[in-house]
C-alpha cells in the first residue's frame, strides 16, 4: 500500500490522486464535526426542555393539590394548568398564546413550543411506560429543538414530542 502511494506521488496523475483524497477527508470530516455539533446541542436542547417541563408539571400538580386531598384534584384542574403555563413559559422564557409557548428575546428555540394536551389522569388510565396507579396530570407538548427558514419553503422545524405524567403527591397531617 505505502509502495503504491509513493509511486502515485511520484507521478502527476498520483500527485492529483493523492491531493483529492486528502482534500475529500478534510470536507468529510469537517461535514461530520458539523453535524455533530448541531445534534450535541439539539439533543442538550431537548434534555434542558425535558427536564423543565417536568419539573413545571410536578409544581402544577402540587398547586392544585394544595389541600393535600387527592380526592379534591379534579376540581383543580384548571389551577393546574394555569400554574403549569405560568411556570413552563417561565422557565423557558417563553409566552403561552393559546396553544403555543411564544420564544422571546434571547430563547434557545427556534420557533414555538406547541401545547397538544393537559389532562387529568385517574387511576388505571393508560401514561407512558404503564398505568396510572393513583390521580395526577399528563401534558404533551412539541419542542423544537433545530430550526432553519429555507427559501419558497419558509421555516422548517426539528421537533421532539414529549409527554410527561405528575402524580398527585397528598400529604396526611396529624395533630
Amino acid at each position: 500500500m505505502i509502495r503504491h502511494m509513493r509511486h502515485l506521488a511520484k507521478e502527476e496523475d498520483g500527485f492529483i490522486t493523492i491531493f483529492l483524497l486528502v482534500t475529500t477527508l478534510i470536507v468529510m470530516l469537517s461535514m461530520m464535526t458539523i453535524v455533530a455539533g448541531v445534534a450535541l446541542g439539539a439533543h442538550k436542547l431537548a434534555t434542558a426542555t425535558y427536564m423543565w417541563f417536568g419539573e413545571a408539571l410536578n409544581f402544577s400538580t402540587n398547586t392544585a393539590n394544595i389541600t393535600g386531598m387527592a380526592e379534591n384534584t379534579p376540581v383543580n384542574t384548571d389551577i393546574a394548568m394555569k400554574n403549569f403555563i405560568s411556570a413552563f413559559a417561565r422557565m423557558t422564557n417563553t409566552t403561552f398564546t393559546g396553544t403555543q409557548f411564544m420564544p422571546g428575546p434571547g430563547s434557545p428555540y427556534p420557533g414555538p413550543i406547541t401545547l397538544n394536551s393537559f389532562t387529568r389522569v385517574n387511576p388505571g388510565d393508560p401514561i407512558p411506560y404503564g398505568t396510572a396507579r393513583q390521580p395526577g396530570f399528563m401534558a404533551s407538548i412539541t419542542v423544537p429543538v433545530w430550526g432553519k427558514s429555507l427559501p419558497f419553503i419558509g421555516p422548517q422545524y426539528v421537533t421532539v414530542p414529549m409527554k410527561y405524567f405528575a402524580p398527585v403527591k397528598s400529604t396526611q397531617l396529624m395533630r
